[in-house]
C-alpha cells in the first residue's frame, strides 16, 4: 500500500508518534490505516496489482483489499466505517484533507462542516409533518363548517317535528269521521281495508325504488374498480413462483459453497500454523541430527538442510517443506477470496428473492381482490334483477287495488272514499316527513359524533412544535459547530501563542429567504493586533502557511465534536504539520488528544524529540 511492501504496527491507545524523515513511508501508513478505517486516500503501491489492509482490534477484525483492472483500482472488503465522508473529512487530517484544503483556498466552511447531515432525511419529516398539519386542519375546519350547520339543523328537527304531529292529528281527526258512518259499517271497513292495502304497496313501492338505486349505485361504483386493479396489476413485474424456486435453489447453492469454501480455508489454516510450529521445534533440533563434520553450518542452517519428516519419518529439505506451506497459505487465500465474493452475491440473491416474493404476492392479493368484486358485482346483479322483479308485482297489485277502490260505487255518492284517500295521502306524507326528520337527526348525530375541536387542536399545535424542531434542528447543528469551532480556537489560539493574531472566529448568516437554516453561510473572521496594540480585521490569505494549517485543524476538530465523530470512530491520524514550529506541534498534540482515543500523528524526529518520552513511538524503520 503506497510505498510499503508489507509490516504490521500495534498501535497503543493515546498518541501514538510516526517518526522519520520524508519519504519514510509514514504517510502511506496513515493513508492505510484511513482507508481501513472506510476513508478514500489509501492508494495501491504503483508496482502492485493487488494489497489489502486488515485492523485488529481486540477480537475483531476489520479489513480493505484493493486490486487493480482495467478501469482502475477495485476496493472491497469489510471497514471499520461505512460513511466513508466522517472519515475523510474529520478523520483523516492528512495534508488533502478537505477542511484544511477548504481553509487554504476559502472555501465556504457551512457547506463542509454539515455534509454529514442528512438534510434530505429531514426535508421528508417535515414533509410528513406538513401533511399531517393540513389533514388535521381540513378536518378542523370542516368540524367548524359543519357545527354552524347546527342550529339550522335543530330549527329543521323542530319544525318537521311540528309537522309530524299536525298530521298524525289530522290522521286522527279523519279517522273520527269515519266512525261517525254507522249505516256503512261494513262497506266503510271494506273501502279502509282497500285504502290501507293500497297505502301499504305503495310504501313497499317506494321503498323498493329506493333499494334499487341503491344496488345501482353500488353496481356503479363496483364496475370502475376491476379496471383499476387490473392497470394496477399490468404495472407488476411478471414473476412466477418457479422464478422464485430458481433464485432460492441458487441462494442454497452459493451458501453451500460459502460454508465449503470457509471450512476448507479453516481446515488448511489449521494446517499451515500446525506444520509451521512443528517446522520451528525442528531447527532446534538440528545440530544433534545432523551428521556435517562441520559444527559452524550446523549453527547456520540453511535452507536445503534435511530434517526428519513429522509425518512419514523420511529426511526431507527444509525449503521443500516452507514451499509447500506457502502454497497451502495461498490456497487459503484464494478460498477467503472466493468467499467474499459469494457474500455478496448471497446479499444480491437475497435482495433478488425478497423483490420476486413481494411481486408474486401482490398479485396474488390484486387477483384476490378482482375475484371478490367480480363476486360482489354478480351478487348485486342478481339481487337488483329481483327487486325489479318484486317493484313490477308491487306496481301489478297497485293497479288492482287502485281499481277495485274506483269501482266502489256505494261509497262514490259519499265523501267516505275521499276520506279515506285523503288519510292515505297524509300517511303517506307523514313517512316522508318521518324519513327526512331521520336524515336531520342522523347529521345532527354525525356533527356531535365529530372529534372535539380543543383535541384537535391541540394535536395540531403538538404537530406545529415538531415542525418548528425540524426545521431548526439544522440550523442548531450549524449554531452548534460554529460555537464548536470559536470554542477551541480560542483555546488554540491562546495555547499556541500567535502574538500578531487576537481573534479567528466563525459567523454564522441566515439569508432572509433561507428555510430551514438551509441557506446559511459560515463567515471566517480574522482580527490582528499590531505593534502598537490596535486591532484590525484581515483575509485568511494573508496567514502565513502554519496558522492556516491550525484553523484548517480546528476546523476539522470541531466537525468531529459536533457529529460526534469519536463515538462511532476513536481514531484521528495528523499529518504534515511541517509548516508548524516542533513547539506549536507538541502543544497541538497535546490539545487533540483530550478528544481522539486513538491520535496518531506523522512527525519529523526534530519535531518529535521533545515528547518521544511522552508518547507511544514508532519509527519509519519499521515501516518495510
Amino acid at each position: 500500500m503506497g510505498g510499503i511492501d508489507s509490516c504490521a504496527i500495534e498501535f497503543q491507545s493515546g498518541v501514538n508518534l510516526l517518526t522519520g524523515r520524508n519519504a519514510t513511508n509514514r504517510t502511506s501508513l496513515l493513508r492505510a490505516v484511513s482507508g481501513v478505517l472506510g476513508g478514500t486516500s489509501a492508494t495501491l503501491k504503483s508496482d502492485a496489482d493487488e494489497g489489502h489492509v486488515t485492523l485488529t482490534i481486540g477480537d475483531r477484525e476489520y479489513s480493505r483489499r484493493y486490486n487493480r483492472t482495467e478501469t482502475g483500482v477495485q476496493v472491497t472488503g469489510d471497514p471499520y466505517e461505512e460513511n466513508s465522508e466522517l472519515i475523510d473529512l474529520f478523520i483523516s487530517l492528512l495534508e488533502n484533507n478537505p477542511a484544511r484544503l477548504a481553509v487554504e483556498r476559502g472555501d465556504d466552511l457551512r457547506e463542509l462542516i454539515m455534509r454529514p447531515v442528512d438534510t434530505t432525511e429531514i426535508e421528508q419529516r417535515i414533509q410528513r409533518l406538513q401533511r399531517e398539519r393540513d389533514e388535521i386542519s381540513d378536518t378542523v375546519d370542516r368540524v367548524e363548517r359543519r357545527s354552524k350547520k347546527l342550529p339550522a339543523l335543530e330549527e329543521q328537527r323542530q319544525t318537521l317535528t311540528s309537522e309530524l304531529e299536525s298530521l298524525e292529528e289530522e290522521i286522527e281527526s279523519l279517522r273520527s269521521e269515519v266512525t261517525q258512518y254507522e249505516a256503512d259499517a261494513e262497506m266503510a271497513e271494506e273501502a279502509e281495508e282497500l285504502v290501507d292495502r293500497l297505502d301499504e304497496r305503495r310504501k313497499e313501492r317506494s321503498e323498493l325504488t329506493d333499494q334499487i338505486d341503491l344496488v345501482t349505485a353500488e353496481i356503479e361504483a363496483l364496475q370502475e374498480r376491476p379496471e383499476e386493479l387490473r392497470a394496477e396489476r399490468d404495472e407488476l413485474p411478471e414473476y412466477s413462483q418457479a422464478d422464485l424456486e430458481t433464485v432460492q435453489e441458487e441462494l442454497q447453492s452459493v451458501r453451500t459453497r460459502k460454508r465449503e469454501l470457509e471450512n476448507t480455508a479453516a481446515d488448511l489454516s489449521a494446517i499451515v500454523e500446525f506444520n509451521e510450529d512443528i517446522l520451528s521445534d525442528s531447527l532446534s533440533n538440528l545440530p544433534e541430527e545432523s551428521t556435517s563434520d562441520d559444527p559452524v553450518a550446523e549453527l547456520a542452517p540453511e535452507a536445503d538442510q534435511e530434517v526428519t519428516c513429522w509425518t512419514c519419518g523420511n529426511r526431507a529439505e527444509r525449503g521443500a517443506i516452507a514451499d509447500r506451506l506457502e502454497n497451502l497459505r495461498n490456497i487459503v487465500t484464494e478460498k477467503r477470496n472466493e468467499s467474499t465474493e459469494l457474500e455478496s452475491r448471497i446479499t444480491e440473491l437475497e435482495r433478488e428473492q425478497e423483490e420476486i416474493r413481494a411481486a408474486i404476492e401482490e398479485r396474488n392479493e390484486l387477483d384476490r381482490k378482482l375475484d371478490d368484486i367480480e363476486r360482489k358485482l354478480e351478487a348485486k346483479e342478481k339481487r337488483k334483477e329481483a327487486l325489479e322483479e318484486e317493484a313490477e308485482e308491487v306496481r301489478e297489485t297497485i293497479t288492482e287495488l287502485e281499481t277495485k277502490v274506483a269501482d266502489t260505487e256505494e261509497l262514490r255518492d259519499s265523501d267516505l272514499l275521499e276520506t279515506y284517500e285523503r288519510i292515505s295521502e297524509l300517511q303517506y306524507e307523514q313517512g316522508q316527513t318521518q324519513q327526512e326528520l331521520a336524515s336531520v337527526e342522523d347529521e345532527i348525530e354525525e356533527i356531535e359524533s365529530l372529534p372535539d375541536k380543543p383535541t384537535l387542536q391541540e394535536q395540531l399545535d403538538e404537530i406545529r412544535k415538531e415542525l418548528n424542531y425540524e426545521r431548526g434542528r439544522v440550523a442548531e447543528l450549524e449554531s452548534e459547530s460554529v460555537s464548536k469551532f470559536n470554542e477551541h480556537m480560542d483555546e488554540v489560539l491562546d495555547i499556541l501563542n500567535y502574538r500578531n493574531i487576537s481573534r479567528v472566529w466563525i459567523e454564522r448568516k441566515e439569508a432572509e429567504s433561507g428555510s430551514h437554516g438551509s441557506n446559511a453561510t459560515f463567515d471566517l473572521h480574522l482580527v490582528r493586533e499590531s505593534d502598537t496594540g490596535s486591532v484590525y480585521e484581515d483575509t485568511v490569505a494573508n496567514l502565513s502557511e502554519s496558522e492556516r494549517e491550525v484553523i484548517g485543524l480546528v476546523v476539522a476538530l470541531a466537525g468531529y465534536l459536533v457529529h460526534e465523530v469519536y463515538q462511532q470512530v476513536p481514531f484521528m491520524l495528523l499529518d504534515s504539520l511541517e509548516a508548524i514550529d516542533s513547539e506549536r506541534i507538541a502543544d497541538l498534540i497535546d490539545y487533540f488528544s483530550e478528544y481522539a482515543p486513538y491520535l496518531i500523528v506523522a512527525l519529523l524526529p526534530e519535531d518529535a524529540s521533545e515528547i518521544t518520552d511522552k508518547y507511544t513511538q514508532i519509527t519509519a524503520a519499521e515501516l518495510n
